[in-house]
Parts: C-alpha cells; sequence; structure tokens
C-alpha cells in the first residue's frame, strides 16, 4: 500500500530555495514543499563549515521517490547535495489523497 513520504534537502539562499520549491510543486514532482531557514554545520573537503541555508522538506507519496530525487539533482546547485528521504507509517486519509492528485 502507498504511503506518504518527506524529502529533505538543502540550498544555499532563499532566493533559489524558493525556485526550487516552485520548479517541484509547478512540475507535479511534489505535492508541497516547505521552506525553512537553518544553520548548518557540517565536514567538507577537511574543513569544518558553518553555513546559512535553506532547508526543503518535500512532500510526495512514497512511490515516487525516484522521480523527485532526479528532478532535484537536475536542478541543484551543490556537488554532492543533501536528499534524505523518509517514509511515514501514517496519514490522514483526505490529505495522501490530496498529495496523490497533487503529483498526477
Amino acid at each position: 500500500m502507498p504511503h506518504p513520504m518527506m524529502c529533505t534537502t538543502t540550498m544555499p539562499n532563499m532566493e533559489s530555495a524558493k525556485k526550487m520549491a516552485h520548479e517541484l510543486v509547478e512540475n507535479r514532482f511534489a505535492a508541497c514543499v516547505q521552506l525553512m531557514p537553518i544553520n548548518s554545520v557540517y565536514r567538507w573537503n577537511g574543513k569544518i563549515e558553518d553555513e546559512n541555508e535553506v532547508l526543503l522538506i518535500c512532500k510526495a507519496p512514497s512511490y515516487h521517490h525516484e522521480t523527485l530525487q532526479k528532478a532535484i539533482l537536475e536542478r541543484h546547485p551543490y556537488e554532492v547535495p543533501e536528499i534524505l528521504f523518509f517514509n511515514g507509517v501514517g496519514v490522514y486519509g483526505p490529505y495522501f489523497e490530496w498529495m496523490e492528485r497533487s503529483i498526477l
């Protein structure tokens, strides 16, 4: 049985994040994308980085993950972007129906 999924990725600023979010929703790769300013601390090329980024939380049915991943990769400016998938164990039925209609 299909279930909901959330996918997270980060973008370098709000302008690029909004562009990505609009493209993912307009092209039916995601039903909804939420944006949150965050601060990320991570190791890259042997150096500790401390950067402001924007976290995108993309929502879609789980069977849509490969399509969503491909769409993010084609649009992402990072060399190795974060693309993490989280499968939901339950969802409010009408919300899931809306989610499916939004990507079809």
